[in-house]
């Protein structure tokens, strides 16, 4: 019998289990201090406006409801790509803990197959700047959801995407954003090699993440 790693993460679930998400995995790989600050201490994060415009919009296309946008947007989100299912919840298994999250839409095979051909992801921003990073190998967040649908249906996902969704506007300039009413869609190849070594650096970043906060714990007992 494989002895399982007892991890003591700062996030657990109403079982107690612990668990992490992609933005945590991305947040401690960008700065452990960040991490820290908002999940040992519980500083609150301040959602900025390019986050709530990014929520806004997929929110519109998950309810095909585009009514907070001007008339020429909502001619442009009803042609942005809509699956079968949005918001399906994950729940990847790891070695301690698992990895929680949300597809923003998928689409699912007819009948009783469990075979998913397709999960996507939506992202706003300038799509002249932001493509790269979502072609990028440390873009990590459709190779978690592919391996939690790997876990589920025992295959990977046909297609693996970002859609991403032109913005335009400077907020901290106090420009209102809009969208620029074009949008491409990342392909990311996706192999079961591919998908392990992201699990492998997930569970890395867990251990790490654990171990720093078991000293947390110790010195503010």
């Amino acid at each position: 019998m494989v002895k399982r790693k007892q991890l003591i993460l700062p996030k657990v679930d109403k079982e107690g289990v612990p668990y992490l998400s992609y933005s945590q995995v991305a947040t401690w790989k960008r700065s452990k201090r960040d991490y820290m600050r908002q999940y040992f201490f519980s500083e609150r994060f301040e959602g900025n406006a390019y986050t709530e415009f990014g929520t806004k919009v997929g929110e519109a296309l998950e309810d095909n409801d585009f009514s907070k946008f001007e008339p020429d947007e909502q001619d442009f989100l009803k042609t942005v790509p809509r699956y079968d299912v949005f918001e399906k919840e994950i729940k990847l298994q790891m070695d301690g803990f698992y990895v929680k999250g949300f597809i923003d839409t998928l689409k699912q095979s007819k009948g009783t197959a469990k075979k998913i051909p397709v999960i996507a992801d939506y992202k706003t921003g300038d799509i002249a700047k932001k493509t790269a990073d979502y072609e990028s190998d440390d873009y990590i967040q459709l190779e978690i959801y592919a391996a939690d649908v790997l876990q589920e249906t025992g295959q990977l996902p046909e297609k693996v995407e970002v859609i991403l969704i032109g913005r335009e506007g400077n907020a901290f300039k106090r420009e209102p954003l809009r969208l620029t009413k074009e949008f491409i869609v990342i392909d990311r190849e996706i192999s079961e090699v591919r998908v392990n070594k992201v699990k492998e650096l997930v569970q890395q970043v867990a251990e790490e993440i654990s171990e720093y906060y078991k000293v947390f714990l110790k010195l503010n007992k």
